[in-house]
């Protein structure tokens, strides 16, 4: 479980960057004196501040970038290519729901109507009132 959070630790980023007014960093400054949870975040972002001043950031080779957009332009899809694709995934798309639709109107009018001397009868015992209904 975590330690509840003191109010001050909200102002302890801006204390380290030395970003507050002389009064409020003389209040932290007071309140650190006594709060440990607050003596522990200082010395974590203390740590963090530290570790992050010391990477160092690296310029790519312009050789990587040209390859890079070369590759990108490379792979681009003409326009009309475009606009093909979507057109045949769309039609893709609304056929096969036109199809699943006429398939199951067909097939329950099937199961319906063939099959009148059904055994199965109104009142019937089912799985869910033997199991949920103590039948």
């Amino acid at each position: 479980m975590k330690e509840k959070e003191c109010r001050f630790s909200k102002r302890l980023n801006a204390y380290i960057d030395g970003e507050l007014k002389k009064g409020e960093f003389q209040k932290v400054r007071e309140h650190m004196k006594s709060c440990h949870l607050c003596q522990t975040e200082l010395r974590e972002l203390t740590n963090l501040n530290r570790f992050l001043s010391s990477y160092k950031e690296e310029e790519v080779p312009e050789y990587i970038n040209q390859r890079i957009m070369a590759a990108i332009e490379s792979t681009t899809i003409h326009p009309q290519r475009a606009w093909f694709t979507r057109r045949v995934v769309s039609f893709s798309i609304a056929a096969s729901v036109i199809i699943s639709f006429a398939a199951g109107v067909f097939i329950s009018n099937q199961a319906f109507t063939q099959n009148n001397d059904s055994d199965l009868q109104f009142g019937q015992e089912t799985l869910f009132s033997m199991y949920y209904e103590g039948e």
